[in-house]
C-alpha cells in the first residue's frame, strides 16, 4: 500500500563531530527523496563531567543564538544545504532529550551516526546511539561511518523472524524499495541446528535439522504469501542463512552488496527474557539499518 510516512520531520542527532556527518548527509538525502524537512538536533548533555559551567553560559541570549548558528553551519558543511530547523538543547543525559523529541507526532525519523570524535566521544556518542537503538523512539536510522548511500537502486534487506515485528519492518521496507526503485532481500538467519529465541519462544527441543531446514522455508514461503500486497510489483528475494544471525545477516550483506538492513524492534515484553539480535547486530553492522517499532507506521 502507498501510505505516507508517519510525521513529516527527519531529525538528526548530532554532537557536531566529523563522525555524526554521515548521519547529517543521510537525513537531508531522506528529506528530500521523500518530501520531509531536516531538524538538527544538539543536546548540550549537562550530566556529562565539565558541562555544567556552561549553563549560564547559554542563557544569555546572543550566545545561544551563536551556538545554534555553529549548529546550521556544521549541518551545511556537511550536506551543503542549509538546515530548515535546529534544536539546541541543554538538558541530558542525550540519549533521553533525543528520545523526548523524537517521540512527537510530527517525527518520522531519528537519524543517528555510530560513533563521535576521539576515543572518549566515540564511546558516548556510540552508547547514546545504541540505547536509541535499543529503545527507538520512532523509525530510527542508525548510520554506518563508511556504508550510508541513500540513492535511486540501492540495495534493501529486510532481517526477519517471521513475527508480527518483522511485518512493520517489511512494511517500511517494500515501501522504501517502492520509492527508491531498489531490490529487496528477505533473510532469516539462524545457526542451525541450534536452539535459540526466533519466534514467541524456541524451537522444539530435539528437532533434528532437516526439519528446522523445512520450518524455515515454510515459515519463510507464509510470510511472503503474507504479504503479497506489499511485495507486488518489486523485484525481491529469499534467503535462508544457516548461521548464527549477526554472523549470517553480516556475510549476507557483504556477499549481496546491501546498502541497508530493515529490521523490526522487539518491545521487551516480547523477548521471553533474551537478547535481541538486533542489539548485537547494530553493534557489528556492516552496513546502515533502518529500525522500525511496532506501529510506528
Amino acid at each position: 500500500a502507498e501510505e505516507k510516512m508517519r510525521g513529516d520531520t527527519i531529525v538528526v542527532a548530532t554532537d557536531l563531530s566529523e563522525n555524526a556527518e554521515p548521519a547529517a548527509k543521510v537525513g537531508q538525502q531522506l528529506a528530500q527523496a521523500l518530501g520531509l524537512e531536516v531538524e538538527v538536533l544538539h543536546v548540550l548533555d549537562l550530566t556529562r563531567r565539565f558541562s555544567k559551567s556552561k549553563v549560564e553560559l547559554f542563557a544569555d541570549a546572543e550566545t545561544r543564538r551563536e551556538a545554534e548558528q555553529g549548529v546550521h553551519q556544521w549541518f551545511e558543511d556537511a550536506t551543503g544545504t542549509p538546515a530548515k530547523w535546529v534544536n539546541l538543547i541543554i538538558g541530558g543525559p542525550a540519549d533521553e532529550e533525543i528520545r523526548d523529541r523524537a517521540s512527537q507526532d510530527d517525527v518520522a525519523c531519528l537519524v543517528i551516526s555510530m560513533s563521535g570524535r576521539g576515543a572518549w566521544n566515540k564511546f558516548i556518542f556510540g552508547s547514546t546511539a545504541i540505547k536509541l537503538s535499543g529503545r527507538p523512539p520512532c523509525m530510527t536510522a542508525v548510520v554506518h561511518p563508511e556504508f550510508h548511500r541513500i540513492r535511486q537502486g540501492m540495495s534493501l534487506a529486510v532481517g526477519t523472524d517471521f513475527s508480527v515485528t518483522s511485518d512493520d519492518a517489511l512494511l517500511e521496507g517494500s515501501w522504501l524499495a517502492k520509492k527508491f526503485d531498489s531490490p529487496l532481500h528477505l533473510v532469516y538467519a539462524h545457526a542451525l541446528p541450534s536452539v535459540t529465541l526466533i519466534h514467541e519462544g524456541d524451537l522444539p527441543a530435539g528437532m533434528r535439522r532437516t526439519e528446522i531446514v523445512e520450518w524455515a522455508e515454510e515459515s519463510m514461503e507464509r510470510f511472503v504469501d503474507k504479504h503479497r500486497d506489499e511485495l507486488e510489483g518489486l523485484d525481491f528475494d529469499t534467503r535462508i542463512v544457516a548461521d548464527h544471525p549477526v554472523a549470517g545477516l553480516r556475510d549476507f550483506v557483504e556477499d549481496r552488496g546491501v546498502d541497508w538492513m530493515v529490521l523490526g524492534h522487539r518491545r521487551p515484553e516480547e523477548r521471553g527474557g533474551a537478547g535481541t539480535v538486533k542489539g548485537k547486530w547494530v553493534q557489528q553492522m556492516n552496513c546502515s539499518t533502518l529500525i522500525v517499532p511496532r506501529g510506528s507506521r
